[in-house]
Parts: structure tokens; sequence; C-alpha cells
């Protein structure tokens, strides 16, 4: 049976970065000891997701056995360097780049600082997408988890065989083992973050 959780920036934490070169707010996460919609704590994660801000040039903290789909949601855009590869640049809402945890990157935004959502997901456990979409545009999404967050406006999430539900600015609808349609008005943004278990 579908369960439907509204997430609220009250729900939220914020959480040093790895390596102590920024602060991450976590939108939700799933310990690998069961499902929540909570803190993360020490230990490893089935999947994650967040918000960075990024407000000058540094390396990506390192996760190594999880899949790393990254987008900028604010700001110019950035370019990433992973493992000494030529840089992969990306603009605002453009599509999320993947690339492994454990890859050395290294982070430069292009005009001044930038906001990016992740979606972080452990290799070996789970697969998942991260779609961001601009309005108007409206997608549809299933998974054993899917998260909406309206970044910008107010979207509308239909779950399948159950009431649209608004989802205000800054706020998250969690979907567990179920589908639905998310539409965006013009004006609106939104990330969506679908996750299978393997």
């Amino acid at each position: 049976m579908p369960s439907l959780t509204l997430l609220n920036p009250a729900d939220h934490r914020r959480v040093p970065w790895k390596n102590g070169g920024g602060v991450t707010t976590e939108l939700a996460v799933e310990p690998t000891a069961g499902p929540t919609a909570g803190p993360s704590s020490d230990g490893r994660f089935l999947w994650r997701v967040s918000i960075a801000d990024v407000v000058e040039p540094g390396p990506f903290s390192a996760f190594p056995g999880y899949d790393r789909l990254i987008a900028v949601v604010e700001g110019d855009g950035m370019r990433l360097s992973v493992d000494g590869a030529p840089p992969v640049e990306r603009r605002r809402l453009d599509p999320a780049f993947a690339f492994p945890g454990e890859a050395k990157v290294w982070c430069e935004p292009t005009a001044g600082p930038i906001r990016d959502v992740n979606l972080m997901l452990d290799r070996a456990s789970a697969t998942g997408a991260l779609t961001l979409l601009a309005g108007p545009a409206a997608d549809r999404a299933a998974g054993d988890v899917v998260l909406f967050h309206a970044l910008a406006g107010t979207v509308t999430v239909i779950p399948d065989g159950a009431d649209a539900l608004p989802v205000p600015e800054g706020h998250s609808l969690l979907l567990r083992d179920g589908a639905a349609r998310v539409e965006v008005p013009d004006g609106a943004e939104a990330v969506c973050a679908a996750v299978r278990r393997r």
C-alpha cells in the first residue's frame, strides 16, 4: 500500500560535509537499518536527497560504494573534474550529472555561488534517477521511494488512486511503494528523485 509523507523545511537537517568544506541540507535519507525521513547517522545509508551550497572552488567529499547524481538548481552553473578528466559543465536546471562517489571530484562554480541537489545511492542496494522540472511541465514517477521537492512555487502531486496534493515551495512529498504524476505550473520548479531497491 503506498504511503505519503509531507516534509516541511523544519524537517530538514543541516549537516557538515565529510571533508569540512561546507554544509548540506538533507531533505530525506534512509539509513540501511530501515526507512525514515529523518537525519542520517555516521553510518551508511541506502539513499539520500540533499541540497548543498557551493560558494568557492573545492573538492567533493568521497562516498565510496555510492552512485551520485547532481544538478544545479540556483546560480549560473559549475564545472566538475572527475578523476582528472576534462571538466564537465552543468548549468542551472541542466540534466543531472552522474559519477561514482569514490571518484576524486573538483568543483568550480562558473560565476558566483551555486546551489545543487544531490541524489546518493548505495550502489549495491539501489538505483535511481534525478529529474528537474521547470514549469509549465508534468512528469510521472514510480519507485520504491519517490521524493518530490518544490524548488520554487507550489507544485501538485497526484498519486495513483489518491487525491491531488499541493506541495508548497521548500516542502517535499515522500511517496513509498507507488507512482504519481507531478504537475509544475508556469514559474514553478521541482525536483523528482526516484529510488528502486535492487
